[in-house]
């Protein structure tokens, strides 16, 4: 007699289908291991993330530079303020949103920005 398996007793179920009343809300079992972001994709965050402040500019040259150390971030970030706006108010406002969305992409802790006005623009 030959046996077949089918693919639900040959592939380990990988999610639960828990949930009220069976409805299929997918349980993701804890993957393990770990995560490593480069920083050159934190910098991409932290690019993006000026760009996002209406009185700031990125800089015309390399914008960004991160250095990591386990889960923790370091910036220098190198902007162009808007004419007639407050140099170090524009700078408090991107340190500020630079570093809650690159701690909300990476789910790492942003240690230090430092931020060099590279010029200003009209």
């Amino acid at each position: 007699m030959e046996r077949s398996l089918s693919a639900e007793s040959a592939v380990p179920r990988q999610w639960g289908g828990g949930g009220p009343k069976g409805l299929g809300y997918a349980v993701a079992r804890d993957p393990g291991g770990r995560t490593d972001i480069p920083p050159r994709v934190v910098e991409r965050v932290a690019a993006q993330a000026v760009r996002e402040v209406p009185e700031a500019d990125p800089a015309r040259s390399r914008v960004v530079r991160a250095w990591m150390s386990g889960d923790t971030v370091r910036l220098r970030l190198r902007i162009a303020v808007r004419y007639r706006r407050s140099v170090t108010g524009v700078a408090d406002r991107v340190r500020s949103h630079v570093r809650k969305r690159v701690e909300w992409a990476t789910g790492g802790r942003v240690h230090h920005v430092d931020i060099e006005i590279a010029e200003l623009v009209r």
